[in-house]
């Protein structure tokens, strides 16, 4: 990484958790305020504040001028009402406090590729109109098109697909704690994208002056694979059959060819 691109006013990064440690610990020369209900693990770059948005409007920050604002939000709970206050109530008590009281040159929002439905079909681009599945995914899509309206410039919307961490993948974690009931797959493959790559992403965009053009929604995903596929690569040891009921269901996948040419990976 060319240092020399970095910019030198603190990045602000809402939700800030197992990502924003990732960014932050990529970029130690970039100082961060990282925002968040719960406090995380302490970083050297990073001013840590506890703010819940969905409680309290007036965040109190040492900085009013940012390079970056990166928003990482997450539901409250898993029902529609979790996602209601945790992506909707909260950014837009956020997105008024920003334009009210803060400047900032670039704003990346972190959403998913659960805005997408099984009706959006196979090989999906940023090109397809998102058809979401469920209430969940149709507030997500509700909170892009929100701040988007909102922000003073247009944002970066990164969509990921299953993110999962190298380290302890959700199937070597159900095997670990295995009860002797099996798990029923919905579809015969996964679509994941890793929270290293993910982190690398952001903190690509952060310090590159050259990406400064990018914006509009970004597919991040890797090719889709088959459970069965990835349970051999991270539980060598053991049979996919123990522990797992496939299923003959093909599912969504992505085309990450944008991504791939975006420079920021």
């Amino acid at each position: 990484m060319d240092f020399r691109n970095i910019y030198m006013k603190k990045v602000l990064i809402i939700g800030y958790g197992d990502i924003g440690i990732r960014i932050a610990g990529r970029l130690p020369k970039q100082e961060f305020i990282g925002v968040s209900r719960s406090a995380p693990a302490a970083l050297p770059n990073v001013e840590f504040i506890q703010h819940d948005w969905t409680n309290e409007s007036k965040l109190i920050v040492p900085s009013m001028d940012f390079s970056t604002i990166v928003l990482i939000l997450k539901p409250t709970s898993p029902d529609s009402d979790g996602y209601q206050r945790g992506f909707l109530d909260a950014s837009s008590q956020m997105m008024e406090f920003f334009n009210k009281n803060i400047s900032y040159e670039k704003l990346l929002i972190v959403s998913s590729t659960r805005v997408y439905g099984l009706g959006n079909g196979r090989n999906i681009t940023e090109a397809m109109k998102p058809l979401p599945d469920d209430e969940q995914a149709s507030i997500i899509l509700e909170y892009e098109d929100f701040v988007t309206r909102e922000s003073k410039i247009e944002p970066l919307i990164l969509r990921p697909s299953g993110l999962y961490d190298e380290q302890a993948h959700w199937m070597k974690n159900y095997v670990d704690a295995y009860d002797g009931e099996k798990y029923h797959l919905r579809f015969i493959e996964a679509n994941m994208f890793s929270r290293t790559n993910l982190s690398l992403v952001i903190a690509n965009y952060i310090c590159n002056k050259e990406l400064f053009h990018i914006s509009g929604p970004l597919i991040c995903s890797e090719p889709a694979q088959k459970h069965s596929d990835i349970f051999s690569f991270i539980c060598p040891e053991h049979s996919f059959e123990d522990f797992f009921i496939s299923s003959d269901n093909i599912g969504k996948s992505f085309n990450p060819q944008k991504l791939l040419d975006s420079g920021l990976m």
